[in-house]
């Protein structure tokens, strides 16, 4: 042993980390009464949180209590708040007269894959500006068309070979990942509860979050704009666009955003029954600025759409309700590329001589549009005002059918 005590302290320090057997002077009796307590707490708030999660709800106002007629026609019970635009039909009655020639057989379980290609391909606009050449019947009437028959087409592909496509499969089939900015990863969700209002609302507030700059490092990842959210077999999508107000001093607005909701059952009132597109803008005023009609405050308008959209998804969990079962979410986030833009005219093109050319190369799909006599028309998103080819076909309409109160 050295006589600086080295040995003894590394010693002492080896046997100080050998843990002693500890007795206790509790009677066994009165353990076990106090695991079997503590066992039947845990199982009681255990059964507490199931409880809470089958029967909380995002919200207790429905869609009825946040409508109103004005006119002929419905609209939130606010005016001069949304912005709606209709589609000539719903994917439940695509079926129908004219449409029954231009539309597949599974029409009416596309909502998953409307939802998903109206997210990624829409926001891929990239700033609000360009999605006004797409704010009309002949977007959302394209949207249903194409997603319709990409559903029918590519369903013998769907990897999971389910009724219903996940979000796996439509990248995989739909080559989704490929051609556009946007992209929804199927890997990245979170799953929610409708007891979880504070965290449903979290996210929704996050697409309007305050300009971040470039980011330096290549591998974080692109900004959330957007969600498909699935419950059951509902789904619809959110995603927002900004406004271009960056180093504009003219702009009453520091920063603006337009959120849009996408919808092909027809459910919210102001749709009639129909396919349909909601937006809403809203913004941060600058100091003593006009406000821009049209342009609801940040946290007003992050409300009101909440609102319509969690009053959306309650309907639907209510008309799917099964007792059996805890009702959830999953919420797959949509990210855009930072500081990207595409013109109406660019995306056309992406769909028309990119995108669906490499989507019909996939042999099962190839066989699938064979067997269906299916040609793509055409995209004649944004087309409405223009009266090209498409609209008279049935499904691109004579003109905007939207509701701005």
């Amino acid at each position: 042993m050295s006589e600086d005590g080295s040995d003894v302290s590394v010693q002492s320090f080896r046997v100080g980390d050998r843990k002693k057997p500890v007795t206790s002077n509790v009677p066994a009796d009165c353990q076990v009464n106090g695991e079997q307590k503590n066992g039947t707490s845990r199982r009681a708030l255990r059964e507490e949180e199931r409880r809470k999660r089958k029967e909380g709800h995002l919200t207790d106002i429905s869609l009825d209590e946040i409508s109103v007629r004005r006119g002929n026609v419905y609209d939130f019970y606010v005016p001069g708040v949304i912005f709606c635009v209709r589609g000539t039909y719903s994917q439940f009655d695509a079926l129908e007269g004219k449409a029954r020639h231009l539309l597949p057989p599974l029409t009416g379980d596309c909502c998953q894959t409307f939802s998903t290609v109206a997210a990624v391909t829409l926001s891929s606009l990239g700033f609000a500006v360009m999605m006004q050449d797409c704010s009309d019947v002949s977007t959302v009437n394209y949207l249903l068309y194409i997603s319709a028959w990409l559903h029918q087409l590519s369903a013998p592909a769907w990897p999971q070979q389910k009724a219903r496509p996940t979000i796996s499969d439509l990248n995989t089939c739909l080559r989704l990942h490929e051609f556009f900015p946007s992209r929804v990863n199927s890997d990245e969700f979170e799953v929610l509860f409708y007891n979880q209002y504070e965290r449903a609302k979290s996210l929704v507030d996050q697409l309007c979050r305050p300009y971040l700059k470039r980011s330096r490092r290549t591998n974080e990842s692109n900004p959330v704009c957007g969600y498909v959210i699935a419950s059951g077999d509902y789904t619809v999508s959110i995603f927002s666009l900004p406004h271009d107000t960056r180093n504009r001093d003219d702009s009453p607005y520091v920063e603006a955003w337009t959120l849009c909701l996408c919808d092909s059952h027809g459910t919210q009132p102001w749709a009639g029954n129909k396919a349909s597109i909601t937006s809403l803008a809203l913004g941060v005023k600058r100091p003593c600025a006009t406000a821009t009609r049209g342009i609801l405050p940040k946290e007003e308008g992050l409300a009101h759409f909440a609102l319509i959209l969690f009053a959306l998804l309650e309907d639907h969990r209510a008309m799917g309700a099964n007792v059996r079962h805890t009702p959830y979410m999953t919420w797959s986030p949509v990210r855009r590329e930072r500081m990207t833009a595409t013109s109406a005219e660019e995306l056309r093109g992406i769909i028309d001589n990119k995108w669906l050319p490499a989507v019909l190369e996939n042999e099962v799909i190839a066989r699938a549009a064979t067997k269906h006599k299916f040609t793509p028309r055409p995209c004649f998103m944004g087309f409405t005002s223009s009266r090209v080819e498409a609209a008279s076909i049935g499904l691109a309409g004579a003109g905007k059918d939207g509701v701005k109160a």
